[in-house]
């Protein structure tokens, strides 16, 4: 695949006249055509997840200074919340028993508790929505960091995708048999976008049978 003006991916010539050498003797132009600009958004996927995602390192460097402002943030908040701050110079002075109601200094005001009070309700209310932002990112992260070992087969669900458009386009079932169109397809594309050599076997017929499970292995009219 080459990158196209936009910095995404598509089909180069040879490519494309490849998947289409393929397709050619059983299908009309037309469906080759719509199916060839479906399976290249497809493909255009699995290339971005293979190729231009950040690294767990680089996310991690990203993430990392927003998980330490958020933690100062909140570190703040609290101290609000205790009335730590919210008590000191920066929001006011003491006031006594008889004190001017209407004061011209308005930080030296009989109704300043009720303000503080104000502060540290919603200093709370803040804190405990950045907790909880703080542990959907780290949780985001974990995500991130915690690759499958052994993915199984189709894990990406890249087939599942191209069984989906087949259906919708040619309305046939594939199958995965070596000597099958659909196999072709999936052997040339797994080349298309540089995954590792092997039979597409166990991943097409794990794409099937998830659409089997979901019943959506149908032909729509």
């Amino acid at each position: 695949m080459i990158k196209d003006e936009f910095g995404g991916w598509m089909f180069d010539l040879d490519e494309r006249e490849a998947l289409t050498d393929i397709l050619k003797d059983k299908f009309d132009s037309k469906q080759i055509y719509t199916f060839l600009i479906l399976l290249r958004e497809i493909c255009f996927y699995m290339k971005i997840w293979k190729e231009d995602l950040p690294s767990n390192q680089d996310v991690k460097l990203y993430v990392t200074p927003i998980l330490n402002s958020i933690n100062k943030t909140n570190d703040y908040l609290h101290l609000l919340e205790k009335k730590q701050l919210a008590n000191g110079i920066p929001f006011g002075f003491p006031y006594f028993l008889g004190s001017d109601p209407h004061p011209k200094d308005k930080r030296h005001n009989r109704h300043f508790d009720r303000h503080i009070e104000n502060i540290r309700v919603r200093a709370e209310a803040s804190r405990n929505s950045l907790e909880e932002l703080q542990a959907l990112i780290e949780k985001q992260l974990q995500e991130w960091k915690m690759l499958p070992h052994r993915p199984k087969a189709d894990s990406h669900s890249f087939v599942y995708d191209m069984v989906t458009r087949y259906l919708q386009i040619f309305h046939e079932i594939p199958t995965a048999y070596p000597d099958g169109i659909f196999f072709k397809i999936v052997q040339k594309t797994r080349e298309i976008v540089g995954m590792k050599f092997e039979d597409p076997r166990k991943s097409i017929e794990a794409a099937l049978k998830k659409h089997r499970l979901n019943g959506t292995l149908e032909i729509k009219s």
